[in-house]
């Protein structure tokens, strides 16, 4: 009989799997060339497989799987770019050493919060070219309600956040510049790469605030199972609107 995290497991996989059919289609239809798409399936197979890894006890298997999905995402970056962008390397390369470390939990929690930290400022680099496009106004309208909304979150999490509560207000922080700085290269470029980024953002933010929500407020692994999803699904984004950035700039 499979018990009911495993058919939580299989089900949540089944539907990640659809919803990467339909997105390998609309991205390949618009960007990909044949030759990297082994990279992308062999990418989103070990996402897959990982899934089934997690809160099971075996920590170094799903570190390792983790591990060689990164790797296969920065082997569909480097095989598609005619020029590197080292910033998003560093991003890939970061990722990497983050979930290694938050995989651990309370043994290496704080580091991979600093690691998660930096690669925020590594994406408000990738993105800053919005804040010369874009209007003093603009940014104003932005900038207000987001931080309304982040005070609102802050004071909700507060009583449960401890010791970790500076490295969350910076997470916050720059985790609403980024989702800014995309949501206004949308706005100046309106094409599927600025799009894809912003989505990749979105996705990697709302996965953020997931995992604050479980960690403090209520466990789930059905919670843990999803953010892990929408983060595989956010790289993913992000890196194809990296490539095609370069592609466009030959």
């Amino acid at each position: 009989m499979l018990s009911e995290s495993k058919i939580i497991r299989v089900v949540i996989s089944c539907f990640f799997i659809l919803c990467i059919l339909k997105l390998k289609l609309v991205i390949f239809k618009f960007y990909m060339p044949q030759k990297i798409n082994l990279y992308s399936v062999a990418y989103f197979l070990a996402c897959i497989v990982s899934l089934f890894f997690i809160d099971t006890g075996n920590s170094i298997t799903e570190m390792i799987i983790k591990i060689f999905s990164l790797m296969f995402l920065s082997f569909l970056y480097l095989s598609s770019s005619k020029k590197i962008n080292y910033f998003y390397l560093l991003v890939l390369m970061n990722s990497i050493a983050s979930d290694t470390f938050l995989i651990f939990d309370d043994a290496f929690m704080m580091l991979g919060i600093y690691l998660l930290l930096a690669n925020r400022f590594l994406y408000i680099i990738l993105s800053r070219r919005a804040l010369f496009r874009t209007k003093p106004k603009m940014l104003l309208i932005y900038v207000i309600p987001s931080l309304l909304l982040f005070t609102t979150i802050f004071v909700l999490l507060k009583p449960y956040l401890q010791e970790i509560s500076i490295s969350f207000i910076l997470l916050g922080i720059t985790s609403a510049i980024i989702i800014g700085l995309s949501f206004f290269n949308y706005l100046n470029e309106m094409n599927k790469r600025s799009k894809f980024f912003l989505f990749g953002v979105l996705l990697i933010v709302t996965a953020d605030v997931l995992i604050a929500f479980n960690k403090f407020l209520d466990y789930n692994m059905i919670y843990v199972i999803v953010y892990t999803t929408m983060y595989y699904v956010a790289r993913y984004l992000i890196c194809v609107s990296m490539i095609e950035r370069k592609k466009i700039s030959r």
